[in-house]
C-alpha cells in the first residue's frame, strides 16, 4: 500500500447541466492531474460535494477514481458522514475498491465534544484496515479537535496522517513538535501551504491542485525535495490572490469549477442547492488569473 504524502488533489465532481456525474470530464480531469505530477488523489470530499451525492454515488465515484489512477498515483478517500455507520460503510468500501487510505472528519452538526470525538475515531480505528487521515476543520464538524485529543487520537492502530484545517499555523508548528513520529500532518488551508511545508508538513490537501495540478506539485518539491524556499516563495506569491479568493469567496466549489474551464479542463456545473457563480465574480476571478497566469 503506497504512503501518502506530497500534493493530493480533492478532486471537484463534474455534472452535466442536468446533474448527472460527467464521468469522463473527470476521467479527463484524473489523467490531467497525473501527467502534471500531482502526488495523489482525494475523491468524493467536500471539494467533491460529497453531500449532493447519494451513497451509491459516492461508492461508485470512489471506485471510479481508484480503477482510473490505476496506480499511478495513491488515493485517499473521503468518507465523511454524519452517520457513524455510513462512515464504517464507506471506509470498508474504499479497502474492498483497492484505495490507499480514507479521510474521516468528526460528523457534523453533532456537536460532538472531545471525549466523544476521541471514541469516533476509536471506532474507526477498530474497523477499518486502512490508513486512517483524521481532518481537523472545525469550520465544517463543528469540533475543534484540540492537542491532547489528537495525540491520544495518534496513539490508535490505522490513524497515520492529519489533515490540518483551523488555518492556525501554531497547531501544524505544535503537531511537528510533539507528535512528530505519531501522525504525519498535511495542510488543509489554501493559503497556509508554504507556511505549512516550512514547518514540516508531509503533504497538502489541495484544491488549487484542481486548477493548477503542476504548479501545487512544484510548490511541495521546491520546499521539501529541492529545498529553494525562495523558488517556492515566488510561486507562491503568484498564487496566493487566488488563494485567498478561493478560502474567502464562500464559493469555494463555484470557484475552483469556473477555474478550471478557463484552464481547458472539466469544471462544468455543480450540483443543487449551489448556484452558479454571477458576472462579476467571474470576472474578478478572470482578472486574477489573468494578472498571474499559472504557470
Amino acid at each position: 500500500m503506497a504512503e501518502l504524502h506530497g500534493v493530493f488533489v480533492v478532486m471537484t465532481t463534474p455534472f452535466t447541466e442536468d446533474g448527472a456525474i460527467n464521468y469522463e470530464g473527470a476521467r479527463s480531469n484524473i489523467n490531467w492531474y497525473i501527467e502534471s505530477g500531482i502526488h495523489g488523489l482525494l475523491p468524493v470530499g467536500a471539494t467533491g460535494e460529497f453531500a449532493a451525492l447519494t451513497l451509491q454515488e459516492r461508492k461508485d465515484f470512489a471506485e471510479f477514481a481508484v480503477k482510473t489512477a490505476a496506480g499511478r498515483v495513491p488515493v485517499c478517500v473521503g468518507t465523511v458522514s454524519q452517520n457513524v455507520e455510513t462512515v464504517l460503510e464507506l471506509c470498508k468500501h474504499a479497502h474492498t475498491v483497492g484505495a490507499d487510505g480514507v479521510m474521516c472528519l468528526v460528523p457534523p452538526g453533532l456537536h460532538l465534544n472531545q471525549e466523544e470525538a476521541y471514541e469516533y475515531f476509536k471506532l474507526i480505528s477498530e474497523n477499518v484496515s486502512l490508513p486512517v487521515m483524521v481532518y481537523n476543520n472545525p469550520w465544517s464538524s463543528g469540533v475543534d479537535l484540540e492537542f491532547e485529543t489528537v495525540e491520544r487520537i495518534s496513539q490508535l492502530p490505522h490513524m497515520e496522517y492529519i489533515k490540518e484545517s483551523t488555518g492556525d499555523i501554531k497547531r501544524l508548528t505544535l503537531l511537528k513538535d510533539k507528535l512528530e513520529d505519531g501522525i504525519i500532518p498535511f495542510c488543509g488551508w489554501e493559503d497556509m501551504a508554504f507556511e505549512s511545508f516550512l514547518v514540516g508538513a508531509q503533504g497538502w490537501v489541495s484544491v488549487l491542485a484542481n486548477v493548477a495540478p503542476a504548479l501545487s506539485a512544484q510548490l511541495f518539491d521546491l520546499v521539501n525535495k529541492e529545498k529553494d524556499v525562495d523558488a517556492a516563495w515566488n510561486i507562491y506569491r503568484d498564487v496566493l490572490p487566488l488563494l485567498r479568493y478561493l478560502e474567502g469567496s464562500g464559493k469555494l466549489w463555484q470557484v475552483a469549477k469556473y477555474a478550471m474551464d478557463l484552464q481547458g479542463q472539466c469544471g462544468a456545473f455543480c450540483r443543487v442547492p449551489r448556484l452558479p457563480l454571477n458576472d462579476a465574480e467571474k470576472a474578478e476571478i478572470k482578472a486574477i488569473l489573468d494578472a498571474k497566469p499559472l504557470r
